[in-house]
């Protein structure tokens, strides 16, 4: 018996990070795709769902990714997204959603604030679902390669991580045909109450590159060290001037030839 009867797949409006245009949240449509192939393996009904503007060109692009037909909560800015969602995913037994947006606020808050308001359990930075007998098993993504196999009991929600294995494939055909629906549900606006923060976008600043020293290894070095921790060597130096340390740190630039003079 299919335990699984409604998957809601919940997507933002993302941005571009260098031209600043509208367009989809990657890590919401891996969300999407995912709940799309599971829907289609155990013959369940998917829903996508979005809180915000319905004229949004980003839209428009999960059509084309397959969803086809997006429900929108028209809310303005200054309204309580999380209070919105709640009340629209009481018949959802599964909640896909992706780890964090790409505009707005960008806290990646929200899947634990609507986990704590539902009342539902939480996994986050899944990698791929399993459906079992009463239960769905996850697969969490950990860090230095490792990996570990949840078993979440539903209603729940699920925030994929980027690298999730999902492939997006993009179709103008499904764009066209493909329709949005703006819920007729009436919020009110709690700009009086709570002082909202004026954002702005601004571009990105790139990180200087650290001065790293050369490393001769092995593959097999060169794995082994990003999957456990070891020491990088090196030396501390308690005694002597600052012009004594100085030309400590002057010759370890000069060893590994990070500096030229």
């Amino acid at each position: 018996m299919n335990i699984i009867k409604h998957i809601t797949t919940l997507v933002s409006a993302g941005r571009h990070p260098v031209s600043g245009e509208p367009r989809h949240c990657h890590n919401d449509s891996l969300a999407m795709t995912i709940g799309l192939d599971m829907a289609k393996s155990i013959s369940a009904k998917h829903h996508v769902l979005h809180a915000g503007n319905p004229d949004n060109k980003a839209l428009s692009e999960y059509l084309a990714l397959g969803a086809g037909q997006i429900d929108v909560i028209p809310i303005s800015d200054d309204t309580d997204v999380v209070d919105c969602l709640a009340t629209q995913l009481n018949h959802a037994d599964l909640i896909l959603t992706g780890s964090r947006a790409e505009s707005g606020e960008d806290s990646s808050l929200l899947p634990y604030l609507l986990a704590e308001k539902i009342g539902i359990p939480l996994v986050v930075n899944a990698l791929a679902i399993k459906v079992k007998a009463n239960t769905i098993e996850v697969l969490q993504f950990l860090p230095k390669g490792k990996r570990r196999h949840v078993t979440v009991k539903l209603p729940a929600i699920i925030a994929i991580h980027p690298l999730a294995p999902a492939s997006l494939k993009f179709s103008y055909a499904r764009q066209i045909s493909g329709a949005i629906k703006t819920l007729l549900v009436p919020y009110t606006s709690t700009s009086t109450s709570v002082h909202k923060t004026q954002w702005q976008t601004l571009a990105s600043i790139r990180k200087p590159i650290k001065l790293k020293a050369p490393e001769n290894k092995s593959g097999h070095d060169r794995m082994m060290s990003a999957i456990s921790s070891e020491s990088k060597g090196g030396a501390v130096v308690n005694n002597g001037n600052s012009v004594e340390k100085a030309q400590v740190i002057l010759g370890y630039l000069r060893e590994h030839r990070l500096i030229n003079f």
